[in-house]
Order: C-alpha cells, then sequence, then structure tokens
C-alpha cells in the first residue's frame, strides 16, 4: 500500500478528501513512524456553578500515568475553532500553580504557533505529529478538538498511551467509530468525558429536574434546533466525513434526549434533504433541513425538526416534554413550567442563567473527576447513547425507512 503524504496546513478544518478512500485514509493523515506505546438540580448547580478552579492533582489521582506530579498536565490535539476555545476556557480557570498546558498540537502552523503563544509562561512544545504528543511524559489529560472523522483515531490512541482523555462530540461519524472508542475506555481504565456542555448547565439541569420531578410519567417530547450560521466549506459539508447534520450537531439534543428519558430509542423514522442550499458549496452532501421521530420505550414519542436556513430573527431551539401531570418546555433562556393540580393548570416561568459558561463547567468537572476518580456525567455511556441515537435518525432520512435500534447497535 502507498502511504499517503501528511496533509497541507489546512487540512483538518478545510479537508475536501473526496479522491480519497474512506474511511482507512484517516490512519495516513501523518507521517508513518513507530505505534504509540501502550441528585438533584440545586446541589449539582451548588458544586459546579460556583467558579470552583481547577485545583492541583496528588500524584496518586494518576496510578499508572507515566511522569505524574502535582500538575494536572495537558495537552490539546487540535486548536482550530472548538479547540482554541477549549484553550481559552482552561486557561481561564486555572492558574499555573495548579495546572499546566505542556503541549499544543495542530497542523496547522499558523494555529499552533498562535495557542502556543496564548499559554505565556506555560510554554508548551508545539507538536505537529499528535503521536509524538502521546509519546510525551509530561502529558496526563489529552484534550481531543479535531474534525469528528479523526475523533476515534486520536482518542484510542490516548486511551492505549494511557492519557485521561476530554473528547469533543460525536465520538465519530460511523458506529464503527463509536465501538472503537467504546472498546478503548473500556480496556484502559482512563476517565473519559465527552463535550457535551449542555449536560452541566443549569438550564438543562433544571429541566431534567423538572422532568423527573414535576411532570409526571412522559408520554411525549417535541424538539426544534432551527438556525443558521453554521460552516458551508471543508469537511464539515461532506456527510461521510462529519455523519451529516444530525451527527455533528443534533447529537447535543440526542444527548439530553437519552439523558432525561433514562435511555435510548427503539426506532426512528424520518424525511430530509437539500433544498434551500443546493450546491452551497457545489461539494455539499449535508442536509439542510430534516424531520425525525424517535420511538421510546413504553411509548413515549419524540418529535424533532432541524432546519439551517431559518431567517435572522426566527426560530430558535426549544425542547418540551409533555408528562402525565404537566409540561416541561425549554425555551432559550426560560423554562416554562405548567403543571397540573386538582384539575387546574399552573403555569410558571422559570429565568435560566444567560451568562454560564457551561463549557467552562464542564471542563472544571472532568479535573474534579480526575481528582475524586469520580465517573464524569458525560461519560462513555452517554456519548455512544447520543452519537448512535444520530446515527439511528440519519439512517431512517437516508434509506426512507423505519430503523430499529439493532441496526446500530454495538
Amino acid at each position: 500500500m502507498t502511504t499517503a503524504l501528511a496533509p497541507p496546513p489546512e487540512a483538518w478544518h478545510n479537508l475536501r478528501p473526496f479522491n480519497l478512500p474512506h474511511p482507512t485514509f484517516r490512519r495516513n493523515l501523518m507521517p508513518p513512524r513507530k505505534p504509540v506505546s501502550r441528585r438533584r438540580f440545586l446541589k449539582t448547580t451548588g458544586t459546579l456553578s460556583g467558579g470552583a478552579m481547577l485545583t492541583a492533582l496528588p500524584a496518586s489521582a494518576y496510578a499508572g500515568v507515566q511522569g505524574a506530579n502535582e500538575f494536572l498536565r495537558l495537552g490539546f490535539i487540535g486548536v482550530g475553532d472548538r479547540g482554541s476555545t477549549l484553550l481559552r476556557h482552561t486557561l481561564n480557570s486555572v492558574s499555573e500553580a495548579t495546572l499546566k498546558i505542556t503541549a499544543i498540537c495542530d497542523i496547522d502552523a499558523k494555529r499552533r504557533d498562535s495557542a502556543v503563544e496564548k499559554c505565556g509562561g506555560m510554554k508548551p512544545a508545539a507538536i505537529h505529529d499528535y503521536r509524538e504528543l502521546l509519546d510525551k511524559k509530561d502529558v496526563d489529560v489529552v484534550v481531543i478538538a479535531t474534525p469528528i472523522y479523526l475523533h476515534a483515531e486520536h482518542a484510542v490512541a490516548a486511551l492505549a498511551a494511557g492519557k485521561h482523555c476530554y473528547c469533543e462530540k460525536p465520538l465519530g461519524p460511523t458506529k464503527e467509530d463509536v465501538k472503537a472508542i467504546t472498546d478503548a475506555v473500556k480496556k484502559a481504565g482512563r476517565k473519559f468525558q465527552v463535550g457535551f456542555q449542555w449536560r452541566y448547565h443549569n438550564g438543562f439541569l433544571a429541566l431534567a429536574d423538572a422532568v423527573g420531578n414535576a411532570i409526571g410519567k412522559v408520554h411525549m417530547v417535541t424538539a426544534a434546533r432551527h438556525i443558521g450560521g453554521y460552516p458551508t466549506s471543508g469537511w464539515y459539508v461532506d456527510r461521510k466525513l462529519s455523519g451529516d447534520l444530525i451527527v455533528e450537531q443534533a447529537v447535543h439534543e440526542m444527548n439530553v434526549f437519552c439523558w432525561v428519558l433514562k435511555g435510548h430509542p427503539l426506532r426512528a423514522v424520518g424525511i430530509g434533504g437539500i433544498n434551500a442550499l443546493k450546491g452551497v458549496p457545489p461539494e455539499r452532501t449535508i442536509m439542510d433541513h430534516y424531520s425525525v421521530s424517535y420511538e421510546f420505550p413504553e411509548n413515549v414519542t419524540l418529535q424533532y425538526s432541524h432546519c439551517v436556513y431559518t431567517p435572522s430573527g426566527f426560530g430558535g431551539l426549544h425542547q418540551t416534554f409533555y408528562g402525565s401531570n404537566g409540561r416541561a418546555a425549554r425555551l432559550e433562556d426560560t423554562l416554562k413550567l405548567t403543571v397540573t393540580k386538582d384539575g387546574k393548570p399552573s403555569t410558571t416561568d422559570i429565568p435560566l442563567p444567560k451568562d454560564q459558561d457551561a463549557t467552562q463547567t464542564a471542563l472544571q468537572s472532568f479535573a474534579k473527576c480526575i481528582r475524586e476518580d469520580k465517573e464524569p456525567l458525560a461519560n462513555i455511556e452517554a456519548g455512544r447513547n447520543a452519537t448512535l441515537m444520530a446515527i439511528l435518525g440519519r439512517t431512517a432520512i437516508h434509506e426512507k425507512r423505519a430503523v430499529d435500534w439493532s441496526e446500530v447497535a454495538i
């Protein structure tokens, strides 16, 4: 087999590899070298939203990790749009006395150097090849924010190298990617958290609390994401690489559904396609709209729609859960809770925080889980169920048929 050359610097973020085989070409994105070596709402928000710092970790927290000391030492793989955001949140949360960023990896030299400069006196190593970062003994935790078709390759390698891993959502565009990461987490015994920041947002914690304790048995859910402003170029618009719109973006909602309904769906049916953005850009293969219906256990139905060409000022995001005793609806920055008592409905509007930085809270929580040897809320099970739920819906839409969970289960 001929080994592919390393891609140009823009490849991670603007790659359009239609002439390359998928998904096997992912293995050749780097130069060949030796393989890598081996409760409740108030209680929760009170713990996580109070500005807790990422504090120093004792060496015992890194049992089995080479080179552990009192610092939590981070390496970043991918510092493009999302990766640079995670880096900024990390730097805003810590002091040099509690954390050290020791390595920055990106094949785009400009982005890599910019990220290193932002780290100031920490002076992390600037690395082109992610495998070199994983070989470093002064990296305990890896933050992965590369394009999603690379998540499995990077996460599996990081876990095999004995690193704790924070991996951006979703786990990957295929169920094979999901299985690869799931198996690697089980084998490695390291802490693994998926970038589902909504899981740490006070608004969604309030929604979950209301559904679980105020509205009775859930019978139906409706939800929508009708907003524009998505990328229109690069790997994102190739559904083989991004997993299509439902996997790349709506996986956030899928995580909320599986979390609040305490399980995964049984089957799905849907319809969608490209209407307004056909040919934008010419190589576009991802949908610009779709609707999908899911059936959960106990005859719970869920209807979800997603549109990316909604005009400014219209649409938005909402999730509404209908129960035997009422309804809980999250509408942007308000939780509208309607409860029926003695045959009379009563509605309460609960303001939700507008300025909470859920990504920063998620990163703080991950450090706390490592330090205290606890399982993250957005763990591998959450990542697996949400990603597979999105793949289930995508399969139903693309193949225009009802699809059972057994067809995507791993």
